[in-house]
């Protein structure tokens, strides 16, 4: 019989993190925000433990370059060539930006090819260790996955392996068998419309707290995928023990994410000679990569046993990449200075979590410029 299950799951925008006393930390600068990562296959990578979601408008080699230049990881959608995802290797030897931390994603479909890919890969662009590879699938839960990532780590042994994406803990386990990290998060990408045509998802807060609780007890890793609105969710994710947090909505404004800038005419409440004044506004395009637009460009079109479960939208162009980066930097030590964290690895440890009904004050929101 169908259950509805009593406990209130909770979502970013449901808490807070409460200030309190801790260590003496006089300055922002002070935080450490690079962490040491050791993983179950017996693996280290250092870095401040935020990506690029590995979408096509912001899993490119521009966002991924940014990134890695600023100690964090990155992400390359599944549907770069061989060839294209060599002469970036190559350009990123060149200057100098490292590669320990970037991760090469395939999918489920066709999976010996997307083996013999990473293979090609090894051989004629000297793609070797340290190997990091993101297995991506909007649903996990199916029996192939398992297959798949099981191959791969048969393949590739001493590979970072993430894999997902889940909504709950019941599969960790299972997974955490061949994966390091789990990418937790289904539905809550501003571009998935998964919940809305399906029905399914968990809310991230709780989310991490489960999934985080069965991983850590393997020494697995987790990362939250999806539902960051604004920096503070990326301090909240890392306050309730998400090892990672990915995002996507937050670089796709950018420079560096793919696409052209668009322009739209909007009249404002400003009158000037009995006439209401225009106002130019910038956006980029950004979409889910199960949409019916990423379908076309990437699948041949939608399959008729399918639905869109992602949507087309224009972000608010935000300009440089380098400037998001910084304040997401900046956010994160300030974060911890509130909480009295020397440094991210420490924030959950740190961290209290309370439950609140209403967290931004936006009475002059619609004055912003």
């Amino acid at each position: 019989m169908t259950q509805i299950l009593p406990e209130v799951y909770l979502d970013y925008s449901d808490i807070l993190i409460r200030p309190k006393m801790g260590i003496n930390l006089n300055s922002r600068k002070d935080v450490n925000l690079s962490r040491l990562f050791k993983f179950k296959h017996g693996q280290t990578r250092t870095g401040l433990g935020i990506f690029n979601a590995n979408m096509a408008t912001v899993g490119n080699f521009d966002v991924a370059k940014k990134l890695l230049s600023r100690g964090m990881f990155a992400t390359l959608h599944k549907h770069y060539s061989v060839d294209e995802i060599g002469k970036f290797l190559e350009s990123c030897r060149t200057e100098n930006i490292p590669l320990d931390n970037l991760f090469i994603t395939i999918g489920l479909r066709n999976a010996d090819n997307e083996i013999n890919k990473l293979k090609e890969l090894e051989s004629k662009y000297n793609w070797v260790s340290p190997r990091n590879i993101c297995i991506d699938a909007p649903n996990f839960y199916i029996g192939r996955a398992l297959d798949v990532l099981a191959q791969v780590r048969n393949n590739f042994n001493d590979a970072v392996i993430m894999a997902g994406n889940i909504a709950s803990s019941d599969i960790c386990l299972k997974l955490l068998d061949y994966a390091d990290i789990i990418k937790c998060g289904i539905g809550s990408g501003s571009a998935c419309l998964t919940r809305k045509q399906t029905g399914c998802g968990v809310p991230m807060v709780s989310l991490i707290l489960e999934c985080a609780d069965v991983a850590h007890s393997v020494n697995g890793h987790i990362c939250a995928d999806g539902g960051i609105v604004d920096i503070g969710d990326i301090c909240k994710a890392f306050c309730l023990n998400s090892d990672f947090v990915m995002a996507g909505g937050i670089f796709a404004g950018t420079d560096e994410a793919a696409g052209d800038i668009v322009e739209k005419l909007f009249e404002t409440s400003e009158i000037i000679d009995n006439k209401r004044v225009i106002q130019t506004k910038c956006f980029k395009q950004y979409y889910g990569m199960s949409s019916e637009y990423a379908n076309n460009k990437f699948a041949g079109g939608m399959s008729n046993y399918k639905t869109s479960e992602g949507r087309e939208l224009l972000i608010p162009y935000t300009g440089a990449l380098d400037k998001v980066l910084q304040d997401i930097m900046g956010g994160v030590a300030s974060c911890c200075t509130y909480i009295g964290a020397s440094s991210v690895k420490h924030m959950s440890k740190c961290a209290t979590i309370i439950q609140v009904h209403n967290q931004l004050n936006k009475v002059f929101e619609k004055y912003s410029v």
